[in-house]
């Protein structure tokens, strides 16, 4: 039994983890290669949001009074998935992070805040879903922002309630557009992650040697393989390891993922970015 009582077959052959990471098998002439990393993933980040706009979020119809305004500034602390990782890490190997809509009736039963600066009814948020070593859930917890700070033993939820609003977002209008869109044509329902992942996350550091405090999720669609062939064509001072890049996303273009951004900003003029991880349809 997979997550909400779903399969999840995994996507490619490295199904889990940071799928913008280890795609620079060297580089050619920066000294730093930690730096020139930082500004590859930055440049591939930017085109998978960018991408976002004009696709999956544009056709989804949604984008411009649901999903742009309240996913683009879904800030997690960082010490929410430190609380997951302490509590969960040695009894499975992954944590998955289920797409859902919450109505503003939910979130204020589960926050308390009544306090909810938009006009719209629903936004779209993801539940966390620890797994354990066989695959089945070790619980539901859902993950707010809009200044909702996470308490690992107040935040979590049935299983009923964890399907009531993963059936909000699989039944909206918003869901089926990006199914018809997205291609293989099932839409990411559900994003992975090792907790090995987790934890080098909680112990990244910025240039200056600081821990980062929090990050912020925004939007973004994978995009073809040969948009990023072009790009390091046009950049040549990086190896780009396209067989890589190929596993883990070829077949999957057009999809909607989640690109993680690290706060305060990593480098100067460029924000440094991850991808959230694998994609589940």
């Amino acid at each position: 039994m997979g997550t909400l009582e779903l399969q999840n077959p995994e996507l490619g052959t490295e199904g889990i983890g940071n799928k913008l990471a280890n795609l620079i098998t060297k580089n050619k002439d920066r000294t730093n290669p930690l730096i020139a990393a930082g500004y590859m993933d930055h440049d591939i980040g930017i085109m998978f949001m960018f991408q976002a706009k004009k696709g999956v979020l544009n056709n989804s119809g949604a984008a411009s009074k649901l999903v742009n305004p309240y996913l683009k500034s879904y800030s997690v602390d960082i010490s929410t998935f430190e609380a997951l990782y302490n509590t969960f890490s040695t009894r499975g190997n992954e944590v998955r992070f289920d797409f859902v809509f919450i109505t503003q009736k939910d979130y204020t039963k589960y926050t308390g805040n009544i306090n909810v600066s938009t006009g719209a009814n629903e936004f779209l948020y993801f539940i966390a879903t620890p797994m354990d070593y066989n695959g089945d859930p070790l619980g539901h917890y859902i993950i707010f922002n809009l200044g909702h700070k996470f308490e690992i033993d107040k935040d979590f939820i049935s299983l009923d309630e964890a399907r009531a609003m993963y059936n909000q977002y699989i039944s909206s209008e918003f869901y089926h557009k990006m199914n018809t869109y997205s291609n293989p044509l099932q839409q990411t329902w559900c994003i992975g992650y090792t907790w090995a992942d987790i934890n080098r996350i909680l112990n990244e550091r910025n240039i200056a040697g600081r821990l980062y405090k929090e990050v912020k999720f925004i939007p973004g669609e994978v995009i073809e393989l040969e948009i990023i062939e072009d790009y390091f064509h046009d950049n040549p001072d990086y190896d780009f390891d396209a067989t890589a890049y190929s596993a883990a996303y070829r077949g999957n273009e057009k999809r909607l993922t989640l690109i993680g951004r690290y706060l305060p900003d990593d480098l100067i003029g460029k924000e440094g970015f991850f991808d959230m991880g694998s994609l589940y349809p």
